[in-house]
């Protein structure tokens, strides 16, 4: 899979600007505020309709216009196709095509342009909140499987929706019959994602363990399962069934749900350490592009193509012998795509096609 080109109008900084890109390494440089990152996320917000900076839509149009357009021309095992993404906040409407064909539901954009997202502020994946790596192993699996994102989304509503039960028998506007029906779906979805994450995580430390592992690193994820004794879904399904009995009056009293897969969390491990207790900032570092790098690898065994690989700023912190490390596992992807701010950050990596930012201006080295 690979990004031919990308249209912006009236996106962050960009009035209106076109890109060529090549396969292999693309790289983008220049100072820090000039537009480089805007450039990834562009194809990320195309790709998984969301920004990885920002929750607001509204920012990420340009100031004094009311809409923005990303279009961007693919190509897959050549098979070319055309995605355009236009976002009027004026009027609250966003529209997807593929190929001019309007997308009835968002999750069908989900695996058209498969793509892996490294940033900075990754690597609170390690150092941050559980939610963070429950959102990690969530994309990845939103990507390979939209069905996922469906039953994601409904388990989402459902915990609300129990949530808001809980509250009105609590305020005595409901009677603890009404949980039943509620108890069932939770359960039955939580059981479902919780399934799917698991499997997941092992196939990702086979990735890791085989193709991205060295003699002086290793990396490796573990699911931990909050209030289940196993992880087997019969196990699951009946752990559910006794832990809403035994705590049904605490979680009627802070009206919520405490337990599934919301609950969970992914403890990470460097050469057999916790990455988040021990880790050393440069190691957290490693540690969390080789994870994005096994999502990548994940991804292609999966749908049979090799998502874009988007860096923004990734180099930075790394040592000369990680940096090599990486470096040499690039060749194992189609096209990378590459921010920094200076090119000699990147000494070990040859780029197929060089671009100075510059003024929110792009022009090719």
């Amino acid at each position: 899979m690979i990004v031919k080109n990308i249209e912006l109008n009236n996106f962050r900084s960009y009035s209106n600007i076109k890109v060529d890109f090549s396969s292999g390494i693309n790289l983008f440089h220049g100072e820090n505020g000039t537009g480089k990152t805007n450039i990834l996320e562009a194809i990320y917000y195309l790709a998984m309709l969301k920004s990885f900076r920002i929750s607001d839509d509204t920012v990420l149009i340009k100031q004094d216009a009311h809409a923005t357009k990303i279009e961007a021309e693919i190509s897959n095992m050549g098979l070319d196709k055309n995605i355009k993404l236009e976002l009027d906040t004026e009027n609250k409407r966003k529209t997807l095509t593929v190929n001019d064909n309007k997308l009835k539901r968002n999750s069908e954009i989900m695996g058209v342009l498969p793509v892996v997202l490294f940033s900075p502020e990754h690597i609170m994946v390690i150092k941050g909140d559980p939610g963070l790596r429950r959102n990690f192993i969530d994309d990845l699996l939103s990507q390979i499987n939209p069905e996922y994102f469906h039953i994601l989304s409904r388990y989402s509503k459902e915990v609300s929706h129990r949530n808001y039960i809980l509250k009105q028998i609590r305020e005595g506007k409901l009677d603890i019959s009404n949980l039943k029906v509620w108890n069932k779906q939770v359960m039955e979805h939580g059981t479902d994602i919780i399934g799917k994450r698991i499997i997941a995580i092992n196939t990702l430390n086979e990735i890791l363990k085989d193709k991205l592992s060295d003699i002086n690193t290793h990396v490796s994820l573990d699911y931990t399962l909050k209030h289940f004794k196993s992880n087997k879904p019969e196990d699951i399904a009946k752990d559910y069934v006794k832990y809403f009995e035994d705590n049904q009056s605490e979680e009627i009293a802070r009206s919520t749900t405490l337990i599934g897969p919301h609950r969970d969390d992914i403890a990470i491990s460097y050469n057999g350490l916790s990455a988040k207790r021990f880790g050393s900032e440069g190691q957290q570092r490693i540690t969390t592009i080789l994870i994005k790098l096994a999502e990548g690898l994940m991804i292609n065994e999966k749908l049979g193509t090799y998502p874009v690989i988007l860096l923004d700023d990734f180099s930075s912190e790394l040592d000369n012998p990680n940096r090599s490390f990486i470096a040499g596992t690039f060749s194992k992807f189609e096209q990378i795509i590459v921010t920094t701010t200076y090119p000699d950050n990147l000494k070990g990596f040859k780029p197929s096609k060089l671009f100075h930012v510059e003024h929110n201006a792009i022009k090719v080295d």
